[in-house]
């Protein structure tokens, strides 16, 4: 009690199973289970860019724009850049 509204955030590594992860995992699974179960408003899926991205961004795009070309509710999507880089005071 005593809060607004909840967000459920899942989060995968990119070098993962990052399109499963939005199309069975979270789209499926979670917003309609979970979501149910926590009563939560909204979800993010939150990818950590790691490297080895290759074309699973835009796959995952695409799936949110054919929900919502649809008329359904698609989670958002955020892409964190967490690969490596030289350290600005070496650089």
């Amino acid at each position: 009690s005593g809060y607004k509204s909840k967000v459920l955030v899942e989060i995968k590594l990119s070098k993962g199973s990052v399109e499963h992860g939005y199309k069975k995992q979270l789209e499926i699974y979670k917003l309609e289970i979970y979501k149910d179960a926590e009563r939560t408003d909204e979800a993010i899926f939150l990818v950590v860019d790691v490297g080895g991205m290759k074309s699973k961004l835009k796959n995952i795009q695409n799936e949110q724009q054919k929900k919502i070309s649809n008329g359904l509710k698609a989670s958002d999507i955020i892409v964190v850049d967490a690969k490596r880089k030289k350290s600005a005071s070496k650089a």
